[in-house]
């Protein structure tokens, strides 16, 4: 299952619980309807594919976990998902900050 941007592009895919980028890169893991780094921090919850700041979210650390290992990449779809404003700003990028210790680009 592909993750979208708000804007509609995808931006990485879910396998069972782990969130990837389009490279195979482990980013993060989905618990429930939170999303959460690696460390345990919160990023964002899940939201119709995305990965979103919502106002009435109840952010919590969680365990760190080891990440699993890296997957094969997979070639991005086309934007076959309609671009709906749903009012929530995208936060997918902050999965990025400390994935294997790196900062966000």
């Amino acid at each position: 299952m592909y993750v979208y941007s708000t804007g509609g592009e995808p931006v990485g895919y879910v396998f069972e619980t782990t969130i990837y980028d389009l490279d195979g890169t482990p980013l993060g893991r989905i618990v429930g309807c939170r999303v959460h780094r690696f460390d345990g921090t919160y990023v964002g919850e899940w939201f119709r594919d995305m990965v979103v700041r919502r106002p009435q979210a109840r952010p919590r650390l969680i365990p760190a976990a080891e990440p699993p290992p890296p997957r094969p990449p997979v070639s991005a779809s086309y934007n076959l998902r309609a671009v709906v404003d749903y009012g929530y700003p995208d936060c997918f990028g902050l999965l990025r900050e400390g994935a294997y210790g790196q900062a966000a680009e």
